[in-house]
């Protein structure tokens, strides 16, 4: 989905460099207090919603993506019981075959999990690896010579740019999953070889988020959805029409990337170093799939076997997780609504309704008013 946001960032960029482009410098001038006001709540907005959808939209479910349902031995750092703590008789007595639920069942209890064993600011684990990786990416589609209205060609090349960087989206995975780890983020990037063996997943889920977005878009486009209207009245009536156009594509694409994701995280995990400890329960074998290269395997799970593999009720959990993740994200969408639209009510020209009613049936002077 980081190829759908970029392009959606630059999209809204151009629009708004568009629509200033478009205004009168004749037109009344709205206080700077105003204006550094709804930049800074948005920034603050951004940045709650952005921690939303790192914490638990990205890593959380990765976890849940990897975590053992049913471990055989696993100590939980959280656990209540105290083996030195003397025999009572009077305690109840344990039930028999009992286990204890997924660590990622919960939110709350997978980032007490995560505090205890990785520190305060576990829930960001992996950041500098992922700010790098979208640096980069980035970077890199900036250096292709193609408009972002084009989204055919933008099909292409983002599909592109993102296997290419396949290796640092492993890297980031098997940053998250691990114990810390004294080496530096850069330092995890797998070589060559390894690319070659994670591309196939990498296709998968890239090849299949990007069609799903750019594809409805271009047909949008050639509908004539994306058309401007003249003058600023339009302004409130295009960023309506733009939000609706692209909610549909952008659903679409985070849906497929559901099962995509998941075959990509477990394929990454399954080539996971053997000195490496994982945070959280993981089967290294994946029930016997997995065969190490030293004995004449692959190394690695396969695509199919990736999703096989991966129990129901893990999926379940992980539908949870990320129905949980969208509703935090719409609240935060809509007390976003509520705050800028009030500010941007407030910081609307005056002398607009007042010269209105002079010139009706002249939309050109009311423009200019």
């Amino acid at each position: 989905m980081s190829a759908v946001n970029a392009h959606l960032m630059r999209r809204g960029m151009e629009y708004a460099s568009n629509r200033l482009q478009d205004s009168k410098p004749d037109e009344e001038q709205t206080p700077g207090g105003l204006v550094a006001l709804f930049v800074l709540s948005a920034i603050i907005i951004g940045l709650i919603a952005g921690a939303i959808e790192y914490t638990y939209g990205s890593v959380v479910a990765t976890l849940a993506a990897v975590e053992d349902p049913n471990p055989d031995i696993y100590v939980r750092i959280d656990s209540n019981d105290d083996p030195t703590k003397p025999y009572d008789p009077n305690d109840p007595e344990p039930v028999e075959n009992a286990r204890p639920k997924p660590i990622t069942s919960k939110l709350r209890t997978t980032i007490k999990h995560l505090r205890s064993r990785a520190g305060f600011w576990s829930r960001f684990r992996g950041f500098s690896m992922y700010m790098s990786w979208m640096f980069v990416r980035s970077f890199l589609s900036a250096l292709v010579p193609i408009p972002t209205g084009s989204f055919i060609g933008q099909f292409f090349a983002q599909s592109f740019i993102s296997v290419l960087l396949c290796t640092w989206q492993m890297a980031w995975v098997h940053i998250v999953i691990t114990e810390p780890s004294p080496k530096r983020f850069y330092q995890r990037i797998p070589n060559y070889r390894t690319w070659i063996k994670i591309a196939p997943a990498a296709v998968l889920e890239d090849v299949l988020t990007a069609a799903a977005f750019f594809l409805p878009m271009a047909i949008a486009k050639f509908s004539g959805a994306f058309y401007l209207s003249a003058g600023p009245e339009g302004t409130m009536k295009d960023i309506c029409r733009w939000v609706g156009v692209t909610t549909i594509p952008a659903l679409l694409a985070f849906l497929i990337t559901i099962p995509a994701r998941v075959i990509f995280v477990r394929v990454a995990a399954s080539m996971l170093s053997e000195d490496e400890e994982t945070i959280v329960p993981f089967d290294r074998s994946f029930g016997g799939k997995v065969q190490p290269e030293i004995l004449g395997g692959s190394g690695k799970i396969g695509l199919m076997e990736a999703w096989t593999t991966f129990e129901w009720s893990s999926r379940v959990r992980l539908v949870k997780i990320m129905a949980k993740t969208f509703a935090m994200e719409v609240a935060v969408g809509v007390f976003a609504v509520i705050v800028l639209g009030i500010q941007l009510f407030i910081m609307m020209p005056k002398n607009g309704g007042q010269n209105g009613g002079q010139n009706n049936g002249t939309p050109g002077n009311a423009i200019n008013a």
